[in-house]
């Protein structure tokens, strides 16, 4: 007897309607490598961390990568410099003696502060997961750690401020950055410290100036145009 074939359903071959994602960072399992291939690449450590604020590992990033999102809920890994050609031109405008300078510049500081993220990351761990009883006083050690940290922060711009200097950003301007993100930091529920920004040491200068530093730059400009009518004003005098 004859057994009917089962009818067979129509297989339907549905294509992502996924755009061309020409920022897409595609480095990102080689960042834990000594060696990462792409020019613009700056090392930057995160950890990773529950929802409750539970740290869980310490992993290597970029100062440049960011999330992006094609769709509702459809994540891909984002370089903010853009795509590749936009990466190359960057290249070519910051220059990769100051890209290798940032390069050497962050791994001198993570080398000589190790122990202080670890630190930064445990007193938030416990700010996070303090119960209501204990938060100011896990506030307060958090806020303690910070100041600590601040300090040596400062001795390093201080002790390399010509090579800061050679970056084209204010020694100054660095230590008040940092100060500034790391209060944004003690406020906020995120663990893991924030990626450095344009005059911090792991993120290269950004096409445009920031508002600050056009202020910061037009105060020292100022600066500047009086020692110089000072010191014609002075020559004029000897003569």
């Amino acid at each position: 007897m004859a057994v009917p074939a089962r009818e067979q359903s129509p297989v339907v071959l549905v294509r992502l309607n996924r755009p061309e994602l020409t920022d897409r960072c595609g480095f990102g399992p080689s960042f834990d490598q000594n060696t990462v291939e792409c020019p613009a690449f700056q090392p930057h450590p995160f950890v990773a961390a529950t929802s409750y604020g539970k740290p869980l590992g310490t992993h290597i990033a970029c100062a440049h990568l960011q999330v992006g999102e094609f769709g509702p809920n459809q994540f891909y890994p984002r370089c903010a410099l853009g795509s590749e050609r936009e990466r190359v031109r960057w290249i070519a405008m910051v220059g990769r003696g100051k890209i290798e300078l940032q390069r050497a510049l962050q791994a001198e500081f993570e080398a000589l502060n190790a122990d202080f993220r670890r630190r930064l990351i445990d007193a938030k761990a416990a700010l996070l997961g303090a119960p209501p009883a204990r938060a100011e006083l896990a506030q307060d050690a958090l806020a303690a750690t910070v100041r600590e940290f601040l300090v040596d922060f400062d001795s390093f711009v201080g002790a390399h401020a010509a090579r800061i200097a050679e970056l084209g950003v204010s020694p100054v301007m660095v230590t008040a950055t940092a100060a500034r993100v790391l209060a944004e930091w003690q406020r906020s529920k995120r663990l893991d410290l924030p990626v450095a920004d344009s005059t911090w040491m792991g993120r290269p200068v950004p096409l445009e100036p920031t508002p600050g530093e056009n202020v910061l730059r037009a105060e020292s400009s100022r600066v500047k145009r009086r020692a110089s009518v000072g010191d014609t004003g002075s020559r004029e005098a000897s003569t």
